[in-house]
């Protein structure tokens, strides 16, 4: 059986997509290959990532930041899984070798640098934590996702639809606009 390809998408490709990336390969790993980059790479991976990681027995430091552009056009990918909301704003609209894109938002562990180090552990935990079950959740169930994503895009497309179609034709059209302020 051939194992797909995962890539997890994040800012700085040093702290979640790298956590995403040991979370995949170490629970999954025999049906999956697991990859992280980042739209703006820094030189290591943070050592608070490596910690909270090596405190569930997983090993991220033979990982290490990648470049977006590393794969992009270069190597197909059956997932790509956004884990930071600034990666999904800056991620390109398209992105050529990507079956589906998903987008898993988790909270910046890293918000405030000047905290202490254990209080920016206790975060690195917590969203280690989220992501851990996030990953559980999609290997157990990956139609609800699949579910979920399509219920999304016609969401959005009903909107789009919405927003271009209510009053602008002939003016007979004498619906209220659902996002006008009262």
């Amino acid at each position: 059986m051939r194992k797909q390809k995962v890539l997890f998408l994040c800012t700085q490709n040093s702290a979640r997509s790298q956590m995403a990336e040991g979370f995949l390969r170490h629970l999954a790993g025999d049906r999956f290959e697991a990859y992280s980059v980042g739209i703006d790479p820094t030189e290591e991976i943070h050592p608070c990532a490596v910690e909270a990681m090596e405190e569930v027995g997983i090993d991220i430091t033979a990982q290490h930041p990648k470049g977006l552009r590393i794969y992009m056009g270069k190597q197909g990918f059956k997932s790509l899984i956004i884990v930071c909301a600034r990666a999904e704003e800056r991620c390109p609209k398209t992105f050529p070798g990507v079956g589906t894109t998903f987008t898993w938002i988790f909270e910046d562990p890293r918000r405030e640098e000047d905290i202490p180090y254990d209080s920016m552990l206790e975060r690195f935990r917590a969203v280690r934590d989220e992501i851990e079950l996030k990953i559980e959740d999609w290997l157990e169930r990956p139609e609800e996702e699949l579910r979920k994503l399509h219920e999304e895009r016609e969401r959005r497309e009903r909107l789009e639809v919405s927003r271009s179609g209510i009053g602008v034709s002939d003016g007979r059209d004498e619906r209220p606009d659902p996002f006008a302020r009262a």
